[in-house]
């Protein structure tokens, strides 16, 4: 009898060790989450560079901001909310989506890679309180707007073979971030150079800043362009 009641308390020990794990794995920020990689991070925006491995799993993770979602391959994976059921779903490489993930919109989750090819996303965390855009979208060849909102304003740019896409940025952050394998060349503030870009890198445009990049292949080259409020 009494090793019958032993053996209940020691699992109930361990019933309630897991369940004390769980809960504090579930209290992680998502910034904090060992593989969403911080690149980039002021006042403004939180830039976070996520990669999961074939076959790994995230710590349960918290989202408590508005974000910005960039696809940047094309994975099946798996997702499931702290207490509830898991679900499939496919990443597509290029799709963007914005979630006002702000309480009482908090996600608590873990993501998993069901595929043969590591998963990458970019996820975007809009820090700033009280957002305002100031003057209109931008109107440029070449460039359409597909995400409006107070926080953010993405747009989608085509770069066609041997095209330039010129900025000269005056009050507000903007973000300008490749889709494709590519070679480009650069002009920031006077100095040229070229550049070899891949699936999810960035340009910082700040504030009173002028940038170019011109495409110097004979192929169209996709690019998302993020704009942030000014204040």
């Amino acid at each position: 009898m009494n090793y019958l009641k032993l053996v209940y308390q020691r699992k109930l020990f361990f019933l309630v060790l897991i369940l004390k794990l769980t809960n504090l794995s579930g209290q992680v920020r998502v910034h904090e989450e060992p593989r969403h990689h911080l690149v980039f991070q002021n006042k403004e925006i939180r830039i976070l560079n996520v990669m999961i491995p074939p076959g790994d799993t995230t710590q349960y993770h918290i989202h408590t901001t508005p974000s910005l979602f960039i696809g940047l391959s094309g994975t099946t994976t798996g997702s499931q909310l702290q207490g509830g059921k898991a679900s499939s779903g496919k990443s597509i490489a290029g799709r963007i989506l914005f979630e006002n993930l702000a309480p009482p919109n908090i996600r608590t989750h873990r993501v998993w890679n069901a595929d043969k090819d590591t998963f990458n996303v970019m996820d975007m965390e809009l820090l700033m309180k009280d957002p305002v855009f100031e003057k209109m979208p931008l109107k440029m060849p070449n460039l359409e707007l597909e995400i409006d909102t107070n926080w953010v304003r993405v747009y989608r740019l085509t770069m066609l073979g041997g095209t330039e896409f010129m900025i000269k940025n005056e009050k507000q952050l903007l973000i300008l971030v490749s889709l494709n394998a590519a070679t480009m060349e650069t002009k920031e503030n006077g100095k040229t150079g070229n550049q070899t870009l891949n699936p999810g890198i960035y340009f910082v445009i700040k504030k009173r800043q002028s940038f170019s990049i011109k495409n110097t292949s004979n192929e169209n080259v996709p690019f998302v362009l993020v704009e942030l409020p000014s204040k």
